[in-house]
């Protein structure tokens, strides 16, 4: 029986009808919350001992649910269901207002390593028992689930308990359930879903991102109440990703959450698909950090819109249909949200919208770029519409030379990043042929300019040529003789020309340029000279940032 029955008339309806359009809703946090409460009564479906009236049909755009106060509260004792599960405290918890100690269940003596001394310490810990979303829905979903467990199912219940519901008062609903309790929550929101559709209600940030229940002009924030409904649902079709960084300490840090919200233009299909999205994912742990999927981590907020994107597109990709990425989302919403003290701060907002050649593009280089100071930048000049290497040139003047053509995952991933990379060392002094009018680009010009230049300067400096048996070699530990001398000087050669290069800009770079790479042999042919030579007197910090990256590339 629900926690507050509302007392019949002729003008309450025992059985309420909900028309929703997707074109009519204020936000894209309302359209997700439609297909969560879509994708919710489906799963409500399926479980036993339903009393109540709980029906949804739904097209592409629009859904209209048929409901009754019992079936309301069979439908919140699912979106809310949770459990007391015991958790472990290292110091004893407190009220927030009077300070009084509350009571453990019980205390334990734990042994634990001492990071600092590496010695084992007895320290005494405080078992209490809270109450934790169940998510059952999600649960199923989670490939990683093991019973009532699992990576994804965790980070989707960390985010409830610290973002959405972060104040322990926001958190009644799963609390009462959780200790068999009926909470009053049903009838309220029935006597509201009732009244009027242009009838009101407050609109505060448990519900939706960035609100506040009254601002700090006194202004409360509102909704009408049959729209606020639908944004309860919305963290069941919400993707979650969290940022790493790295501290001043060179520690691994997760600063808040990623939340990807998607923005639904087609409701049938989305809610059809959608399970299957979640259930490709990989169970992998992020190494690191264990407790975390793998998948789950990005160098960028934004890099959660695309990878959502990414998952959708594959999955209608699996489809073999008709349908396009922008058929099935408008867009993704990304909130960059962290728990701060008390407070939930909005760390940043934006929206990305589907672009297929966009998304192809970050699909090649999602797992093929290992270093994340190389893939941020990438990501950057993605979502910017910028050429690859734009801003590299910025990136390796500021950082110290260890975290850039001294680091050997930043090598690689320059390597990666060249269309030339397929050329060998022996090739690389190759006259230019080309099949049409075009001259190569300025990425492979560069490339080979760099490259014959190291190779020269070896020859000439050390006596040292690169040999073809080298390639086969992939144990580093068992380099053949000459292999490893050849590589520490080419390495020497590139450093001291990055370092020269970093050092100078403008005219004294194309100085340097054109009298130091351009000193030895290249064959190339006359439209490159002249294509190599617009490009230094046009767009100079291009080719300084490309040159550079060449080095890294090549060394």
């Amino acid at each position: 029986m629900a926690g507050k029955k509302t007392k019949q008339t002729e003008a309450t309806p025992e059985v309420l009808e909900l028309n929703y359009q997707l074109a009519e809703l204020p936000s894209s946090q309302h359209r997700a919350g439609l297909a969560g409460l879509v994708l919710m009564v489906d799963w409500l479906k399926r479980q036993p001992n339903k009393q109540g009236i709980c029906e949804i049909e739904r097209t592409a755009h629009n859904a209209t649910l048929r409901i009754n106060q019992q079936g309301l509260e069979d439908l919140f004792n699912e979106v809310y269901a949770a459990s007391l599960e015991e958790q472990v405290s290292t110091r004893l918890r407190e009220k927030s207002r009077t300070k009084e100690i509350i009571p453990p269940l019980r205390e334990e003596k734990r042994q634990q390593l001492d990071p600092k001394t590496g010695k084992s310490k007895e320290k005494t810990i405080y078992i209490y028992e809270d109450p934790i979303p169940k998510g059952a829905f999600l649960l199923r979903n989670d490939p990683s689930a093991d019973g009532k467990n699992g990576l994804w199912i965790k980070l989707w219940r960390d985010v409830i308990w610290n973002i959405f519901r972060g104040k322990p008062a926001t958190r009644r609903p799963f609390a009462d359930r959780a200790k068999g309790a009926q909470p009053d929550d049903t009838g309220e929101v029935w006597e509201d879903l009732i009244r009027p559709w242009e009838h009101t209600v407050k609109l505060p940030s448990t519900y939706f991102i960035g609100a506040q229940e009254i601002n700090a002009e006194d202004v409360p924030f509102r909704d009408r109440a049959r729209y606020q409904f639908l944004l309860r649902f919305w963290p069941f079709t919400v993707q979650i990703y969290v940022p790493l960084v790295l501290n001043n300490k060179d520690e691994l840090e997760f600063p808040g959450y990623v939340l990807a919200i998607p923005d639904v233009a087609n409701l049938e299909v989305f809610c059809e698909e959608f399970p299957v999205v979640l259930r490709n994912r990989s169970p992998e742990p992020f190494r690191p950090r264990p407790y975390r999927p793998s998948d789950c981590v990005v160098d960028l907020a934004i890099e959660g819109a695309l990878d959502t994107l990414k998952r959708l597109k594959d999955r209608l990709t699996e489809l073999s249909g008709e349908l396009s990425i922008s058929d099935l989302v408008l867009g993704i919403d990304v909130a960059h949200v962290e728990k701060q003290g008390n407070n939930i701060r909005l760390l940043g907002s934006t929206r990305l919208d589907p672009e297929a050649a966009m998304i192809d593009e970050y699909a090649q280089f999602r797992n093929s770029l290992w270093n994340p100071l190389f893939r941020k930048q990438r990501l950057l000049n993605l979502v910017n519409l910028r050429d690859w290497h734009m801003g590299f040139d910025r990136l390796m003047c500021c950082l110290p030379y260890k975290q850039t053509i001294g680091n050997a995952t930043f090598r690689r991933d320059a390597r990666k990043s060249f269309p030339a990379e397929e050329e060998t060392m022996n090739g690389e002094n190759a006259p230019d042929v080309t099949t049409t009018d075009a001259p190569p680009s300025k990425e492979v010009l560069v490339y080979r300019i760099v490259g014959v230049y190291l190779s020269s300067k070896l020859k000439s400096k050390y006596d040292l040529e690169w040999k073809q048996e080298w390639r086969s070699v992939k144990d580093p530990k068992n380099k053949p003789d000459g292999m490893k001398d050849y590589q520490e000087k080419r390495e020497k050669l590139a450093r001291e020309a990055f370092f020269a290069i970093r050092s100078r800009t403008g005219q004294d770079f194309i100085d340097y340029f054109a009298s130091t790479l351009c000193s030895v042999p290249q064959r190339r042919d006359e439209r490159s000279y002249v294509a190599l030579t617009e490009a230094l007197l046009n767009n100079t910090d291009e080719i300084r940032a490309l040159t550079m990256l060449a080095l890294s590339a090549r060394s």
